[in-house]
């Protein structure tokens, strides 16, 4: 089995190049566990002491990029399951509790309506588009233009925008950086989650690829705490 202490050396093409430029810049401002990426290596280390002045060398082995991904869906199934709730939500679920299971069920039971308003999460669905054969129009609320049914997306929220409009608010979001995997209704006053299936409709093919890195980073820099328990 790999050893999941050692996530850092995943390969290049993963960290390096135009993935790496998109990726690195302001990653420090969104995740607390570590900000100082140049010492992120000892962290990964696997049985690395630095009480041991004498200690020069140690062996490590890697992690692909598909192992973090299957244990990433693992996490993510496993929240759905025990919650009861689909896996778009419980990746929204923690990524707000920085993919850290445990803390996710333990909030959840707690106060589940008290976390479903923290990360934006509703628990029924406001509004649906209506169906788009009775050729309705609706006005968007960024553009104030009328449009089919069939060109207005919401999130569960209910307010309506049309597609070139949700394009260009999620796509200057993820140019902005990893806060893009918080991402909320463009209503000031709303808080609803956007997620990933609205990414996946409603985003550049560009877009979308830059935001599955960020899902997968996100979850890298999270669990550098708890990767030395993965085995």
């Amino acid at each position: 089995m790999h050893d999941a202490n050692d996530v850092e050396s995943l390969d290049d093409d993963f960290y390096g190049g135009k993935t790496e430029e998109y990726l690195m810049d302001d990653y420090s401002d969104d995740y607390d566990d570590d900000k100082n990426n140049n010492d992120a290596a000892d962290d990964y280390v696997d049985g690395a002491d630095d009480s041991d002045p004498q200690r020069t060398e140690v062996n490590f082995s890697m992690l692909k990029e598909s192992d973090i991904r299957e244990r990433q869906e693992d996490d993510i199934s496993s929240v759905a399951a025990v919650l009861s709730i689909p896996p778009i939500a419980a990746s929204i679920l923690l990524r707000h509790y920085n993919w850290n299971v445990s803390n996710v069920n333990e909030a959840w039971f707690a106060d589940e309506d008290g976390v479903r308003r923290k990360v934006g999460l509703l628990e029924k669905q406001v509004y649906k588009n209506p169906d788009s054969k009775k050729k309705l129009k609706l006005a968007c609320g960024i553009c104030f233009e009328a449009y089919r049914s069939s060109k207005i997306h919401t999130a569960a929220c209910g307010h309506p925008y049309c597609f070139s409009c949700w394009g260009g608010y999620i796509g200057t979001s993820i140019i902005d950086g990893p806060g893009c995997l918080m991402l909320r209704c463009p209503d000031p006053a709303c808080g609803a989650a956007v997620d990933q299936d609205m990414i996946n409709l409603l985003a550049s093919a560009e877009d979308k690829e830059k935001y599955d890195r960020y899902l997968v980073r996100s979850y890298i820099e999270n669990n550098k705490k708890v990767w030395r328990n993965r085995h």
